[in-house]
C-alpha cells in the first residue's frame, strides 16, 4: 500500500459501499415487491423481492448473548453490542467501493 491507500481509507470505502448497497437493496426490494403486486406476479413477497430484501443478520453482545448488554446507572443507561445486516446488494456495494478506492488514488 502506498501512502494514499491507508487502512482508514479502505475502511471508509468498505463501510460506505455497505451502507449505500444496503439502502439500494432495500429500495430495489420494495420496487420489485410493488411491481409484483401490480403485475399479479406472486404478490408483494415474490421471489425477486425476497432476493433483494433477505439478509444475514449478526448481533453480537457480551457473555454469549445476542442482545446488547445494558448497564443501567440510574441517570444514564448504556447498551453495549454490535449488529450487522448484510444483503446481496450491500456485498456488491462493498466490492464496488473497494474497486473505486483502488482506482481513485491519484498522485
Amino acid at each position: 500500500m502506498n501512502r494514499n491507500n491507508t487502512f482508514g481509507r479502505l475502511l471508509v470505502f468498505i463501510v460506505l459501499g455497505l451502507i449505500i448497497g444496503g439502502i439500494l437493496g432495500e429500495c430495489l426490494g420494495m420496487l420489485f415487491g410493488q411491481l409484483g403486486e401490480l403485475m399479479n406476479a406472486g404478490g408483494y413477497n415474490n421471489v425477486v423481492h425476497n432476493f433483494f430484501v433477505s439478509s444475514f443478520n449478526l448481533n453480537i453482545g457480551f457473555a454469549d448473548r445476542p442482545e446488547p448488554v445494558i448497564l443501567d446507572l440510574y441517570l444514564v443507561r448504556f447498551a453495549f453490542g454490535v449488529g450487522i445486516k448484510l444483503n446481496v446488494v450491500s456485498v456488491i456495494g462493498m466490492i464496488l467501493g473497494i474497486y473505486i478506492m483502488k482506482w481513485s488514488g491519484g498522485k
